[in-house]
């Protein structure tokens, strides 16, 4: 990989990895916090990419236009998610549940399209559930909040693994900066329509809350998130997978020295058989012949 790929992946994962001590010391509640780090992220980009856009859309296939709002959707519906199991469960348990994506995929890609596991593979699944069976062993201890917690961290693995597919099927059909903003765009309008429909004030927060808000549009979203999706332009999914791992570490020691928040001994073993099992599953997933040609030399 060139010089440029390894700077792209770095800036995303520590992006993504400082979302999760944003989002802790934003005192506000979860559908705010999302549809206002949406909303801001898309105004952001609204001065460089209108133009853009406009012409997007107008060379945009119905059926691509409607995937990449559906892909906003999925990343609207991931990060409230997330972002709800944060208000239940620690940093750890989270972080290291919702990097499971590559697992479900494996798991899907044999259901749906019968394509077979290696025993490597399903020793890698089986290691990532008997991880997630520790961390939930672990939070469970705290109470029925943090098994909450801990199940919307795995749900959010859904959408994130929809909107990664689809954004590796546009890259050829809409030009980056277009694409994140209809993305983006598409999730702002999706989390401020359930914002409404909750009936959640946007205002009567502290500074504090706004300011965290503003740094998960700014270094989470728009460094973090555009970084990744960039960097799916450039190699594949797998490896966009492989760096992604890279956040729970992040993250864990981003909360332990902003938050003071360490790791249980079961978060720490089962978060290792979590991660293992994810990365063994990714370097021996099936590659049928449609994957090798979307793969950049």
């Amino acid at each position: 990989m060139k010089a440029k790929t390894y700077l792209l992946l770095l800036l995303g994962v520590f992006g993504i990895a400082a979302a999760s001590v944003f989002t802790r010391l934003a005192d506000a509640p979860p559908i705010i916090i999302t549809s206002l780090r949406m909303l801001a992220a898309t105004c952001l980009l609204l001065p460089f990419a209108a133009k853009p856009v406009y012409l997007a859309i107008k060379r945009l296939s119905r059926r691509n236009l409607l995937l990449i709002i559906l892909a906003g959707f999925l990343v609207g519906i991931d990060q409230l998610f997330w972002v709800s199991s944060l208000e239940y469960t620690s940093i750890a348990s989270s972080v290291i549940l919702v990097t499971a994506h590559p697992v479900l995929v494996a798991i899907m890609s044999y259901v749906m399209w019968r394509e077979k596991l290696s025993p490597k593979a399903i020793g890698g699944v089986l290691s990532a559930f008997g991880g997630m069976a520790l961390i939930n062993l672990a939070t469970s201890q705290v109470g029925e909040q943090a098994f909450l917690g801990n199940m919307l961290a795995l749900a959010a693995t859904i959408p994130t693994t929809g909107y990664l597919i689809i954004g590796r099927q546009m890259r050829s059909h809409i030009d980056f900066l277009p694409y994140i903003t209809l993305l983006y765009g598409s999730a702002a309008i999706t989390l401020l329509a359930g914002a409404f429909l909750s009936g959640e004030s946007f205002s009567g927060y502290t500074s504090t809350t706004y300011l965290m808000i503003f740094l998960l549009a700014v270094v989470s979203q728009l460094v973090g998130h555009s970084c990744l999706n960039m960097a799916l332009r450039l190699v594949s999914a797998l490896v966009v997978s492989v760096a992604i791992l890279g956040e729970p570490v992040g993250a864990i020691i981003l909360g332990y020295i902003f938050l003071g928040e360490g790791l249980t001994l079961n978060e720490f073993l089962g978060g290792m058989l979590v991660l293992a099992g994810i990365f063994i599953v990714m370097l021996n997933q099936p590659r049928t012949k449609k994957m090798e040609a979307e793969t950049p030399r």
